[in-house]
């Protein structure tokens, strides 16, 4: 049915009577419900998001996406009125009937001016919606003025996309119902007039006749899309404008600046930041510290790029100081905004935080307190809690880690140290976190802007403006790699400059993230250069840059004096151990034990890494029990609930730490999983690891002190070795298998075993390199019994490697063949719905591991797992942000075979109330484990227990299977 307007006897206006620009004036963008309690005008919302777009390309653009937008739009200063003016047309799409007739109620005014709409056809229910109305419309328009295609082909994806998805040109088209969707005559006079006003108010009048001079790069285009997103974010949040004579620009701003000024990120540290000199380094470090062999290779090839480009940091040690320098001489180069710090998701983030917020400080004490921590679970870090909201009426919580402890308050919760002030604030959710100046997360959240996401344009917009720092430990499995050589190119189409962090790379594994970063600095997909040659020697330092339009690359490889012998003991164990047997699980544990006590002298430290945390809670008991009553034996893995293992975390990393006193006295052996592969800064006299690649076991063996000890030597374990030469064995654990692929884990056991066999032991760092070559090489550098198991595992792992690399292809951000194209269009082509939780499992793909948050139910209700009680139904509405980040202190991870029923687990039914704001939000998309109060449960056919030391127990099959836990 068309809607139109009714006249009276002789009140018929006369066809030229229609005056289009007070048509637009009655127009709408949002309802009382998205404007802020009152209607809001489109012409208002419109200059309203220009206004915070200006406000933004100030606070958040970097330099060099400034001076490249100017040169697109043709002169100094030209780039910010073109910008503010594709931000202002950005709902250009609600000038058609379509998105009128949607809201009848509120538009009669629209009637009344003489257009006309079909009130049964609109953008709900005909799926056709007004960001795509918005870019066609556009596209017209710019084609009509005579802008040359190539420019109306990358404006358009940015109109389309500002609702988080860029389609193809093909979506831009409604299928049916043209005429009645985007109007006719008068629909179109209406939008002529509208682009004519907003032109003049954003200062863009002459739009028609001095169109772009060059096309942006691909990652600007994707840049600027997302901080059009957030323009558009922000803009919506301001009260409503029904009155057209209070819309014009002037006041737009003026609205705009109060609500900008305290909810948009600090700046970083400017273009100002000058590149730290010998002597600033001196005073800040110590006059010894650049002279080391690593740090004086760093800063040399880093001083040798004229304006950063990527740095390659190959060392088994901890150099995350090292790579905040070269970081910060990139920085004034490239007069970056900020830094990001991605570390591997298992490691110690809170420690990192710390160190990043100490290196910062040394730069200015104000931008200590700008950094942001994005973790899950940041609230469990005192420094990000206490330095972010340091005027917080919440009140600190006292806790212990296991509640009913002495000290202990009632209503507190488990962990240690200080308690938790965070409210949720907007500019610090993983998406738009990564706005912030200075941040330290997860690096799977940095390889999240390579992946086919919603709003990635977001998270591109807070990367191109900072230097990159990423420890790639954990990203070096085929799935994973796929999306950081696909970050790496679209960083290196824009030259951020970006610093990776790696505890040694095969030449072919090195040259694919060169050929990455520069084949996006040079446009070129197809690019592959050769790998700069070095002396064999580790660590190892690679650098690659673009100047005057060429490639440049070089190596150093790092002299490091005498090398130190490692004694390797191959220390296998029976298959039935392997695959959980109780009594053979016993046997190996008992055994293990023994030697380690054997090895241990007075006051020397032990490490030792399991690849699950189930081979870690065996052992406890069992070294426990071999060791003496003065020893001290803490056990830390990734299946304790969040709050104890940050308490254990902090207390390990301060009696491990690299210059903490040893001596006589009792001995300290800490038992955990990957928790501590990375990010870990810890040195020990022993270390006793499940087998894992050979990269892996570098990195592990980071930890080991460096001078000669009674007990320095390497313990490897975690695997049932197989027969003489042919097909049999080794076998290893699922979980093994699962985190690393077989093919790593029979190559590095050759070589362990070789090395325990000749009783050489490996020599480091000078073995480095050829350990790395023979795990990644041809048969020949293993022994005869070896090379028939290493081929058949390799070839094995070839078949598996392609299929990862396919899967997650499908994901990236860029099809094969298209990182030549000049335009946006089709990123979004099968986008996965923006899930912000599932993210990591989204990266890692199949067998991610799940998180859930654990709750006691009793007769009164609900506890938190560490001590918090709930009102009786769960519900947590009202209550402090900090008593929320409490309960999320019980937060704990699965066993794998309880993974895919773990999927399935629902929030508490009192959780998923929509009316929460701040910290409560966070418990919806929270995964509820109840446990009973003698702390049981039933998931997936298994017995499940959670135990305040050895964290949460797969107990095995639940006989009377059929019970599971849910959320209610």
């Amino acid at each position: 049915m068309v809607v139109e307007r009714t006249h009276g006897a002789g009140e018929l206006p006369e066809a030229g009577a229609f005056r289009p620009q007070a048509a637009v004036d009655t127009l709408i963008a949002k309802t009382p419900s998205h404007g802020g309690g009152s209607v809001c005008l489109l012409t208002a919302h419109s200059l309203d998001t220009a206004a915070v777009a200006e406000e933004l390309w100030h606070l958040l653009a970097p330099e060099a996406l400034k001076r490249e937008f100017d040169a697109v739009a043709g002169a100094p200063g030209r780039g910010i009125r073109l910008f503010r003016w594709i931000c202002a047309l950005h709902d250009f799409g609600k000038a058609t009937p379509m998105f009128q007739a949607r809201f009848p109620s509120y538009t009669r005014q629209v009637l009344d001016a003489g257009l006309e709409y079909d009130a049964g056809v609109h953008e709900r229910n005909t799926g056709y919606r007004h960001e795509r109305a918005g870019a066609h419309l556009l596209r017209e328009a710019l084609k009509q003025a005579g802008w040359p295609r190539v420019h109306r082909e990358w404006l358009w994806p940015l109109i389309a996309g500002h609702h988080g998805d860029i389609p193809g040109a093909n979506g831009l088209l409604p299928s049916r119902l043209r005429h009645r969707l985007l109007g006719g005559a008068r629909w179109q006079q209406v939008r002529e007039a509208l682009l004519s006003r907003i032109s003049e108010e954003t200062g863009f009048s002459d739009w028609a006749r001095r169109p772009p001079v060059q096309v942006p790069g691909r990652t600007t285009q994707l840049a600027l899309c997302g901080l059009l997103k957030l323009a558009d974010w922000l803009s919506s949040g301001l009260e409503g404008v029904d009155d057209p004579s209070r819309v014009s620009y002037a006041l737009s701003r003026e609205r705009v600046r109060k609500v900008c000024a305290p909810a948009v990120p600090a700046k970083g540290w400017g273009p100002a930041l000058p590149a730290p000199d010998d002597s600033v380094l001196d005073a800040r470090y110590g006059p010894g510290w650049r002279h080391e062999g690593l740090t004086r290779a760093v800063l040399g090839l880093t001083r040798a790029m004229p304006s950063g480009g990527l740095l390659v940091v190959e060392t088994y040690g901890d150099v995350l100081e090292t790579g905040l320098v070269a970081a910060e001489i990139m920085a004034s180069r490239r007069k970056a905004a900020g830094i990001f710090v991605g570390v591997p998701e298992w490691s110690a983030h809170h420690d990192v935080f710390r160190r990043v917020r100490a290196w910062l400080g040394h730069l200015d004490a104000s931008y200590a307190e700008k950094a942001a921590l994005l973790h899950e679970l940041r609230a469990l870090d005192p420094e990000w809690s206490a330095t972010t909201y340091p005027d917080s009426a919440l009140g600190r919580y006292l806790v212990s880690e296991c509640p009913g402890e002495p000290g202990s308050q009632d209503g507190a919760f488990a962990g240690e140290g200080r308690g938790t002030l965070l409210p949720v604030d907007w500019f610090h959710g993983h998406v738009r976190g990564l706005l912030a100046p200075f941040v330290v997360a997860p690096a799977y959240q940095a390889l999240a802007a390579a992946v086919r996401t919603q709003y990635v344009m977001v998270r591109m917009a807070g990367l191109v403006g900072k230097v990159l720092v990423l420890d790639i430990a954990d990203f070096l499995d085929a799935r994973t790699r796929v999306y950081l050589l696909e970050a790496l190119r679209w960083l290196g189409e824009a030259r951020v400059p970006v610093v990776l962090l790696a505890p040694a790379l095969s030449d072919a594994g090195r040259g694919r993230l060169l050929d990455a970063w520069l084949g996006g600095a040079l446009d070129d997909e197809a690019y592959r250069g050769a790998v700069p040659a070095a002396a064999p020697a580790h660590p190892r330092v690679t650098a690659a840059w673009v100047a005057d339009g060429l490639p440049r690359t070089t190596a150093l490889g790092v002299d490091a004096g005498a090398g130190r012998p490692v004694h390797v003991q191959a220390v296998a164990e029976r298959a039935a151990s392997l695959a959980g047997d109780a009594r053979a699980r016993r046997q190996a544990d008992g055994l293990l034990a023994s030697r380690v006590a054997a090895r241990l002298g007075p006051g020397q430290r032990a490490l030792i890494v399991r690849n699950s945390a189930e081979r870690a809670q065996t052992l406890l008991p069992v070294l426990r029990e071999a060791l003496r009553e003065e020893d001290t034996v803490v056990l830390l893995h990734t299946q304790l609930a969040a709050g104890p293992q940050a308490v254990r975390a902090r207390e390990v990393l301060a009696r491990l730490a690299p210059r903490a006193a040893t001596g006589g006295g009792g001995r300290y052996v800490v038992i955990a999983d990957h928790l501590v592969e990375r990010a870990f800064p810890a040195q020990v006299d022993l270390l006793v690891s499940d087998v894992a690649p050979v990269e892996s076991l570098l990195a592990r063996l980071g930890s080991l002190r460096a001078g000669p000890a009674p007990a320095a030597g390497l313990l490897v374990t975690g695997y049932a070795a197989g027969g003489g030469e042919g097909r049999d064995g080794p076998t290893f654990p699922e979980e093994s298998v699962r985190l690393y692929g077989r093919a790593g884990l029979v190559a590095a056991t050759a070589l362990v075993e070789e090395a325990a066999a000749t009783e050489r032991g490996w020599q480091l760092p000078d073995d480095v390199d050829a350990l790395v070559a023979a795990a990644h090489g041809g048969t020949h550098g293993f022994a005869a019994a070896w090379r028939v198991r290493v081929a058949q595992a390799r070839e094995e792992g070839r078949r598996q490697t392609a299929s990862a690399e396919a899967q997650a292809a499908q994901h990236a951000l860029t099809r094969r063949g298209e990182h030549g194209s000049a335009h946006l269009a089709g990123l979004s082509y099968l986008s996965t719905p923006h899930q912000e939780w599932h993210l990591p499992a989204l990266v890692r793909g199949e067998g991610c591991p799940v998180e859930t948050l654990a709750v006691i139910r009793d007769d009164h209700g609900y506890t938190s797992l560490l001590g918090h009680r709930l009102a009786p139904d769960g519900s947590v509405k009202g209550i402090p942000d900090a008593a929320v980040e409490a309960i999320r202190c019980g937060a704990v991870r699965l066993p794998p075979d309880c993974w895919p029923s773990g999927e399935l687990l629902d929030p508490l039914p009192a959780w998923e109330a929509s009316s929460y704001a701040g910290g409560a939000r966070r418990l919806r998309r929270s995964r509820a484990l109840v446990f009973d109060t003698g702390l049981r449960t039933r998931l997936g056919g298994r017995r499940l227990r959670y135990d305040h030391e050895l964290g949460l127990l797969d107990e095995g099959p639940d006989e009377e299977f059929g019970t599971t836990a849910t959320g209610g």
